[in-house]
Order: C-alpha cells, then sequence, then structure tokens
C-alpha cells in the first residue's frame, strides 16, 4: 500500500467470510465465500513496495533479509523485513521483526503507529485479538484519531461480537476522515449483525460513494436490501455485481441471489 492507511476483511460475527482481495497488500486467508456472505474491508496495514536492486535478491524477503544482515541496527531494514515476512505468511518471524524494531533506539525512519499497525495485523491474523486491539490501541497513542486504526480495532470488536464498542469506533474513524471509505462498510456490517438491514444499506451505499469501482460495495448493498425486503434494489446490485465481479466463486454466490430474487418477485428471469 505503500504507507497509506488500509483495511482490511475480516470474518464477522454473522458468518461472513473474508472477501479474497490482495490488491491492497492484505495478508489475510484469501477464504471462499460461502453463501449469501458480505465481502468485507481487511484489516489494513502497511506493504513493502516492491525492491528489485538487483537480479540476486529472487523476492522481498531475501532482499530485506539481506539489508537486515547489513544493517543490523536501522529500524527502517527490520520494519521492511517484517512486512515482507508478513506478506508471505511467516507471522511469528515478522513480529519478531517488528518487536526488533521496537528494541532498537529511534532513529527517526520508522513512525511508531506504523509498527504498531503492523504488529496489531500479525496478531490479528494469528487469531489474537485482543492483543491486536491492545497494539492498534498503542498505535493511537503515537496518532491520536488515526482512522485506520480506529476502523482496525472496530473490525476487531465486532469479530468479539461487541458491536456496540465496535460501532463507536467506526464512527469515530469515519469523523475523523469523512473520504475514507472503510469506516462507512464497516458500519454497514454493523448494522447487518444487529439486524438493522436499512441502515446498513445506507452505509454500503455511502461506501459505494466513496469507491464505486470496488465490487463489494454492490454485493454488499444488494444483501442488505434483500435482507431489508426491497428486492428490486436487491436485484440490481446484484446484477451491477456481476457485471463487474470475474471470479467465478463469487459469481456463483451471486447468480443464486439473483435466481432467488427472480423468483420471490414472481418474475422468473434473470
Amino acid at each position: 500500500m505503500g504507507k497509506k492507511q488500509g483495511q482490511a476483511k475480516v470474518k464477522s460475527p454473522a458468518g461472513v467470510r473474508p472477501f479474497a482481495r490482495e490488491a491492497v497488500s492484505q495478508p489475510l486467508s484469501t477464504a471462499a465465500l460461502i453463501g449469501m456472505s458480505l465481502l468485507m474491508v481487511y484489516v489494513g496495514y502497511m506493504t513493502v513496495s516492491a525492491h528489485k536492486r538487483n537480479s540476486i535478491y529472487l523476492n522481498p524477503v531475501t532482499l530485506w533479509k539481506s539489508a537486515v544482515e547489513s544493517a543490523p541496527n536501522k529500524r527502517r531494514t527490520h520494519e521492511n523485513y517484517g512486512q515482507a515476512l508478513s506478506t508471505a505468511g511467516r507471522l511469528q518471524e515478522a513480529l519478531q521483526q517488528f518487536k526488533t524494531v521496537l528494541a532498537l533506539p529511534d532513529d527517526g525512519s520508522v513512525p511508531l503507529r506504523d509498527v504498531h499497525r503492523e504488529i496489531g495485523v500479525v496478531y490479528f491474523r494469528l487469531g489474537l485479538i485482543e492483543e491486536s486491539i491492545g497494539a492498534w490501541k498503542k498505535g493511537l497513542e503515537y496518532a491520536y484519531m488515526d482512522p485506520g486504526l480506529l476502523n482496525n480495532i472496530s473490525i476487531a470488536l465486532m469479530k468479539q461480537r461487541r458491536f456496540d464498542e465496535a460501532l463507536s469506533h467506526a464512527e469515530m474513524a469515519s469523523r475523523a476522515n469523512p473520504y475514507m471509505p472503510e469506516p462507512a462498510n464497516t458500519l454497514g456490517e454493523i448494522y447487518m449483525a444487529k439486524g438493522d438491514y436499512k441502515k446498513a444499506a445506507q452505509y454500503f451505499m455511502a461506501f459505494l460513494q466513496l469507491r464505486p469501482e470496488d465490487a463489494r460495495g454492490y454485493w454488499n448493498a444488494a444483501l442488505a436490501y434483500e435482507r431489508a425486503g426491497e428486492y428490486e434494489k436487491s436485484l440490481r446490485f446484484a446484477n451491477q455485481f456481476l457485471a463487474m465481479e470475474g471470479d467465478p466463486r463469487y459469481r456463483q454466490s451471486a447468480m443464486l441471489l439473483v435466481d432467488s430474487l427472480n423468483d420471490r418477485m414472481g418474475g422468473g428471469k434473470k
């Protein structure tokens, strides 16, 4: 992500599966969409960009391992090595690198907010949800009201079914940066879990206004409207999702929803 705040999609308390998107350097597992699941945003973290200094380095892990060996006292190299390991799914090794960053003298090269953000992501991926919340809250000590950290905390709280706390953090994230799409999606997920489908649809629409190119928003809106009993709107968004999404795993679920909506509307047409 090139040092920008990102969010990620996680399994929600409502039996939701993550939407497999790796475009924002999400290292979370690419579990298949099951049934009528929401397509959510992944927990965000800082990514290492693709560095190719010469042909010796086969991938970012080998590149940054070599850099750490050459400059063992540099915070930046350990952070980049940790990012590469995290992306490769080598989570315990990544965690050790991030802890090494914190143990080294502060040379000003790595914002502490970012280190704690990444530590939180590793904990989250390891299933240590309370520890991930603690890491992200520690990050907030260095970046008050950081919207990415607030949204990540909201997602983790939602996984623990602490919906009211999740709602509070997602609302703070949205206020901190009204132009960031992810808090709107998170708010939609929370209201879906709480059974307020009309309000969920409003937030998914807000997400689409901010990120109309993202197919996930159309699917989430389709589900929210379907559960709210607004079948025509649901059908429209499901068809928009089908027009944008090429992955057959997700298209199959969308086509099932379209068939179901057409049957309930009495049209029988796709």
